[in-house]
């Protein structure tokens, strides 16, 4: 009856220890996923905001009033050197999305006990980031088209600006217009 009772102890004493360790490994695991996102979220709000700055300023050199050839030619030559920032740092925040969803993906995440997938917003900034990166190719096309009219002898600009700048300047357009509706689509949540 003595070799019993130390056996059941053991068995005790062994299966409380085993749940005290898986309690701390899930703890730690809790805490580092949880730092992980946050330092993922922190970084992709920073970044988005740089993005949403450079893109204003393009926006208000690209949307100033131009009367004529010239201006067009003094802004895009302000423009040229504001797109490369704006494309390091739409690549960094496609990066930081694909990385945030990739992680969204993993089947062994403890936020699924009390967040859960972004599964639209994936899909959204998905969209947007894919709009944005055509908008900005459209965008660095004029500006090489702009600076190719500037070398051209004024009486030649005028029919180069109806056949090379204009077809992207629609293009433009139309991807601003889809890149609103896309925004729109958005709950405030997600954005």
């Amino acid at each position: 009856m003595s070799n019993e009772r130390p056996s059941t102890f053991t068995r005790i004493y062994a299966a409380g220890a085993i749940v005290l360790v898986l309690i701390s490994i899930f703890a730690v695991t809790f805490a580092v996923q949880e730092h992980n996102y946050r330092v993922l979220s922190d970084e992709i709000t920073g970044i988005d905001s740089e993005l949403q700055d450079t893109g204003a300023r393009i926006t208000s050199i690209r949307d100033a009033d131009m009367k004529d050839m010239n201006d067009y030619i003094r802004a895009y030559s302000e423009m040229a050197p504001l797109l490369d920032d704006y494309d390091r740092h739409l690549q960094r925040i496609t990066d930081l999305y694909n990385e945030a969803r990739e992680r969204d993906k993993r089947l062994l995440r403890v936020e699924r006990l009390y967040r859960r997938p972004q599964l639209n917003n994936w899909e959204n900034m998905s969209e947007i980031l894919n709009v944005t990166h055509a908008l900005n190719k459209v965008f660095r096309q004029e500006t090489s088209i702009i600076q190719n009219m500037a070398l051209l002898p004024e009486s030649e600009r005028m029919q180069f600006w109806h056949e090379q700048f204009l077809p992207l300047e629609a293009q433009e357009k139309a991807l601003r217009a889809r890149l609103l509706i896309v925004g729109q689509r958005m709950s405030p949540a997600e954005q």
